[in-house]
């Protein structure tokens, strides 16, 4: 399933938040990242994912940021998919 993460941080927190991404990246096992954007304007970053349907992968995943931002995971599909359904 595709997800539309939407991960949002306080401006106090951009230091350690880059500090975690060297350390540790933004992938995860078990989930295939498909294209991440940053919000030039700061404080933002979207990232699109493949996961599985075991919510242990987004769990996993999720609690390695946390403590340092908010994790917005937004079950998304392609408008062609979605209109097929219809």
């Amino acid at each position: 399933m595709l997800y539309m993460h939407i991960l949002t941080w306080a401006p106090g927190q951009r230091d350690a938040v880059i500090e975690r991404v060297k350390k540790i990246g933004m992938e995860h096992e078990g989930i295939k990242v498909i294209g991440t954007w940053v919000d030039v304007h700061g404080g933002r970053v979207f990232q699109l994912s493949e996961e599985p349907a075991d919510p242990k992968f987004g769990l996993k995943a999720n609690f390695a940021w946390n403590d340092l931002m908010k994790i917005e995971a937004v079950p998304v599909m392609k408008a062609e998919e979605f209109l097929q359904l219809l």
